[in-house]
């Protein structure tokens, strides 16, 4: 009797604590495909049985992408809530949906892996790269996506001159734009002129998207189901203005391939709403059908206080995007009324604040003056990088001079700290040894008497440049540099940074995991590369425009050559650390303090969020981490 009384009140506990927990959202079992048997949101299963939807093995690819969550498979439901600041801050979305053809991996150290294409080869002289799309693949709308698709971006997007003004270097070899061979509808061959070492990773796991991405214009596919009957070369009623506002991301009209969809935006809302995408081709490990959250919510916010207010009061479930480092120390008096933690998340920014003397300078007293390797070791150790990461950031940065990061495969370890002391009195005999003569008011003249002052300019309003600059403009003065600052709107300074016109640029370097992507940083490049930028333009356009470069800049440019001809992946690390050593010892770019944390707030029930990563826009940050397998521990109960 006792034995049945102790089952009795065993089984009344079970029963009492299963009342007690919250009611999660259960994967609903759906029909099987060929041997593999998924599940679906409850969202989408009651849509199926009321026949609004084909069953879920009917909706994803012969062989889905099938994604390991980070910590635990989740459970559907919930509304993930985000602060917005409109439409240009159209990377609110866009990160958290990184869908491309491949796919930058989770872990920095690995290869690129598959995305939309679920493998691919280049021939064995590197000249053609054929990719193999999933079979069964569907845009948010049900239609097929197939090859096609990048064929009508190609034609009608990348080679109008009337949308985009010049192809994207990564499709052009030698000079000459790539061809395409459409093998079947999953099937494509990418022909080049010779062996590009950019298609993988600039070409189709950094631009490989869906056109446009907001103002940034590149892509890889485009839904031309939809879109050809507003172009004005495949319909007699389209128009280039049409086309523009019908294949604008915010137009929740147009089909994507991404996890969540726009399903509710207008101009001056308040609230934009992204909703699961039913087609979406991916699944977790146990076949679940991704994403698990059903909703986003875009808040809009003024500007970045507006985003903080948010998170301070716990009303963002899981953001780092314009989260200030700032307020911080208001974030974790907060965090534990709230509901919510703090990630810190290293950014990929060699230097939070770099100086770019500019060696192509037009005044050739400073151009020479740049030159000169001893004055930028000078300038470099006159500054007390530790004193500038306790001020402006909190003591949370790393005081180094490096342009990549330690995560980053061209990472040299002995190059972190190159002339990063700080030793006042190795500036002043450095700049004595180059023969500046130091006048009664304490501060050097050129060798000829006349007066030398340097002149610093940026747009850059980032957390603690201005400190950084006070700073730097005070141990300059302190040897007796003469300098000035200032910071303008960012129309203003670009333009002037970009022709030539600025002596000394300040900004953030990042690209610091993967550089050789967009290489501005590590030599003159293009006009965005302000070490000198006139040599930039000068590679950019194969001398036919800029300045000539001197030796050194050159060496750097022929080993980018010799990157950009491989396709062997180990073959461009070696190249790239050549260029990174190249660009370090020769202080190109002077750094001060790096990998300063980009705080993250989390609510304490969203899960499978990466406690240590390494954020880099380049990567899309979070789009690494698999945003569609992020999910709340309650199924998003209240």
């Amino acid at each position: 009797m006792s034995n049945k009384r102790n089952l009795l009140t065993l089984l009344t506990l079970v029963l009492a604590l299963a009342l007690a927990l919250p009611t999660l959202s259960p994967a609903v079992p759906a029909a099987a495909q060929g041997d593999e048997t998924y599940n679906e949101a409850p969202m989408l299963a009651e849509k199926v049985a009321a026949g609004e939807l084909p069953p879920v093995a009917e909706r994803l690819p012969e062989n889905p992408r099938v994604v390991e969550p980070l910590d635990s498979v989740g459970v559907y439901g919930g509304i993930w809530n985000r602060a917005w600041r409109g439409v240009n801050d159209f990377h609110a979305f866009g990160r958290i949906t990184y869908d491309p053809v491949l796919r930058w991996p989770r872990d920095p150290s690995d290869p690129v892996q598959p995305g939309l294409a679920e493998s691919w080869e280049f021939s064995e002289d590197g000249t053609a790269l054929t990719l193999y799309f999933r079979k069964g693949l569907k845009w948010s709308d049900g239609e097929p996506f197939s090859v096609d698709d990048v064929i009508f971006w190609w034609e009608a997007i990348e080679t109008d001159e009337n949308i985009t003004a010049a192809i994207h270097g990564e499709w052009l070899v030698g000079g000459e734009p790539m061809t395409l061979e459409k093998v079947d509808d999953s099937t494509i061959t990418l022909h080049f002129a010779a062996p590009n070492g950019l298609a993988e990773t600039v070409g189709l796991a950094f631009h490989g998207n869906e056109w446009p991405l907001g103002f940034e214009r590149f892509g890889f596919y485009a839904p031309k189901h939809y879109l050809e009957q507003f172009h004005p070369a495949y319909s007699e009623t389209g128009t280039y203005e049409l086309f523009e506002e019908k294949a604008f991301d915010y137009n929740v009209d147009r089909p994507v391939m991404t996890a969540w969809k726009i399903t509710e935006y207008e101009p001056g809302t308040t609230l934009m709403i992204a909703e699961r995408n039913p087609y979406y081709f991916a699944v977790d490990t146990e076949g679940n059908q991704l994403p698990y959250i059903d909703y986003v919510y875009f808040h809009m916010v003024e500007d970045v206080a507006g985003v903080n207010l948010m998170g301070v009061a716990g009303d963002l479930d899981m953001q780092a995007r314009a989260i200030d480092l700032a307020q911080y120390p208001v974030y974790q008096e907060n965090a534990e009324a709230n509901g919510y933690h703090m990630l810190m998340w290293p950014q990929a920014a060699a230097s939070a604040a770099t100086l770019f003397f500019n060696m192509s300078y037009a005044e050739d007293n400073y151009r020479n003056l740049f030159q000169d390797i001893r004055f930028r070791q000078a300038a470099s150790v006159a500054i007390d990088r530790d004193a500038i990461n306790e001020v402006a950031f909190l003591g949370q940065g790393v005081p180094r001079t490096e342009t990549v990061v330690p995560d980053s495969p061209y990472y040299i370890p002995e190059l972190e700290s190159v002339y990063a002391q700080y030793d006042p009195e190795m500036a002043t005999q450095l700049l004595d040894e180059i023969g500046l003569v130091k006048g009664d008011d304490g501060y050097y003249k050129f060798a000829d008497g006349s007066d030398l002052l340097l002149y610093i300019e940026t747009s850059a309003t980032a957390t603690g440049m201005e400190d950084t600059l006070d700073l730097i403009s005070q141990y300059w003065n302190d040897i007796g540099l003469k300098n000035e600052y200032t910071i303008e709107t960012r129309d203003v300074f670009w333009p002037k940074a970009g022709a030539n016109e600025v002596m000394i640029s300040t900004w953030s370097t990042d690209r610091g995991l993967v550089p050789m992507v967009d290489p501005i940083y590590q030599f003159p490049f293009d006009e965005r590369s302000w070490m000198a930028p006139a040599y930039g333009v000068w590679y950019k356009t194969g001398g036919a425009e800029g300045l000539e470069p001197t030796d050194e800049f050159k060496q750097a440019m022929d080993l980018y050559d010799q990157y950009k001809g491989t396709t062997d992946p180990a073959a461009q690390v070696e190249i790239g650390k050549e260029i990174v050593r190249l660009s370090t010892e020769n202080l190109w770019t002077l750094g001060t303090v790096g990998m300063v944390p980009n705080p993250v707030v989390v609510k304490n029930n969203f899960m499978n969020v990466e406690e240590h990563h390494t954020a880099d826009w380049i990567i899309m940050t979070p789009g690494t981490m698999e945003p569609a397998t992020f999910y709340f521990s309650d199924g998003g109960s209240e």
